[in-house]
């Protein structure tokens, strides 16, 4: 009995655990919803191409510049041949400095014209008719070329072209070639820098010469010549200083200038003072249409100016100046005893010797007054102030004193 007690005790235990767990009078347990799977991205591997497959070469020729010439080159322009017109700039915003290599591709072949020019457009070097296949090589060099066209009377047997800081002319660049008139003719291969140039006849008579020139790239020279005299002029007075017979210069030296007495075949003045102008007229000789010369050359101070003039007395005159030292003329007036505005303003020629001796000529003819520097036509203008008058010669100083204008070969026409 005792033993059934235990078996029925037991299994009522068991009973209220089983209750206790049940649905019954508890709170529900929430129900866990599977999680869904994420999948993992594929990876994308980049295509390579086979390892075998050649790079394609560029299209056409290649240009590789070197720059030598001194100055960057910005712009390089390629033209066919036998086109009218500059193509377009290949550097585009790139800028070749000097000493640097540069190249161009894709270049289609065929024959062509290639132009270097610098910052402002001017032209560095020309290469011409250049047959472009492949690779090709242009070593910029600054080399220049001159045209010479041929608007004097003359023929040109002759041209120089001389370093400007050089004492001798140097060899002919024509060889057995000459310039006919209305000719015109190229010099090539001239290496960059800075010349005086000569063109001569077949007399070997110098027809023009330039000074100071600058050449590299294209330059090109229109030569028009010295002009000749007026058929209807005929020599009145010249007087080259070998003696005083005209009687020149003061016996006294002045506060402002000294004319000096005539010696070695020259006439000189040394001017004093800054800003001063000194001049002597030949007395005896009067004239109304003439054409007057003088050879001139000036010392010491560095920016005085010959001068040739032209009128009745010292208070009224034309009064033609060179000056050296910027290779500048102008016509000056003075009416009046009071210097008005300058007929012609101060003008660069190139035909002015800024180093040596020149030529001033001074022609009036019919109210219009021509000036030649060096033989070759400068300026001209209307005036028909002063119907007749005296010539005088002379120079004058500005910045600075103490000059010495030195004048040989006066010479005057009268137009009859």
């Amino acid at each position: 009995m005792k033993n059934i007690h235990w078996i029925l005790l037991t299994a009522a235990v068991l009973l209220l655990v089983v209750l206790a767990c049940g649905p019954s009078g508890g709170t529900p347990t929430a129900e866990v919803q599977p999680t869904a799977e994420v999948q993992p991205t594929a990876k994308v591997e980049p295509i390579l191409p086979p390892t075998n497959t050649p790079v394609p070469a560029p299209q056409g020729s290649t240009l590789e510049i070197t720059n030598d010439s001194g100055t960057e080159v910005w712009y390089v322009y390629l033209s066919p041949s036998k086109a009218d017109q500059w193509g377009e700039d290949w550097l585009e915003d790139y800028v070749i400095a000097d000493g640097e290599t540069y190249s161009i591709a894709g270049i289609p072949e065929g024959t062509y014209d290639v132009k270097a020019e610098d910052e402002n457009g001017e032209v560095i070097e020309v290469w011409w008719d250049v047959d472009f296949e492949g690779e090709m090589t242009w070593i910029i060099t600054g080399l220049g070329s001159l045209e010479v066209i041929n608007e004097s009377d003359d023929t040109i047997a002759y041209l120089y072209i001389s370093p400007s800081d050089s004492t001798v002319w140097g060899d002919d660049w024509l060889g057995d070639d000459v310039i006919d008139a209305g000719a015109s003719y190229i010099v090539g291969d001239i290496p960059r820098g800075t010349y005086d140039i000569k063109a001569v006849d077949l007399d070997e008579d110098s027809v023009e010469v330039l000074y100071n020139i600058t050449l590299y790239g294209e330059k090109n020279w229109t030569v028009v010549g010295k002009t000749s005299l007026p058929s209807n002029a005929v020599l009145r007075f010249e007087d080259d200083f070998q003696d005083n017979r005209n009687n020149w210069g003061f016996d006294v030296e002045g506060e402002d200038a000294f004319y000096m007495r005539p010696a070695d075949g020259e006439y000189c003045i040394l001017i004093k003072r800054s800003n001063f102008t000194a001049w002597e007229w030949y007395e005896p000789f009067r004239t109304d249409e003439f054409v007057a010369e003088v050879a001139c050359y000036v010392e010491g101070a560095e920016d005085a100016s010959c001068g040739l003039g032209f009128g009745p007395d010292g208070d009224n005159l034309y009064w033609f100046e060179i000056s050296p030292l910027d290779q500048t003329f102008a016509l000056f007036l003075l009416e009046d005893g009071t210097w008005q505005d300058r007929l012609v303003d101060w003008t660069v020629s190139t035909n002015v010797n800024p180093g040596g001796t020149n030529s001033l000529s001074m022609e009036r003819v019919g109210g219009v007054v021509s000036l030649y520097v060096n033989g070759v036509l400068a300026g001209q203008v209307d005036s028909d102030r002063f119907p007749t008058g005296r010539v005088g010669i002379g120079g004058s100083t500005y910045d600075q004193g103490y000059a010495t204008v030195c004048l040989d070969n006066l010479r005057v026409w009268r137009l009859e």
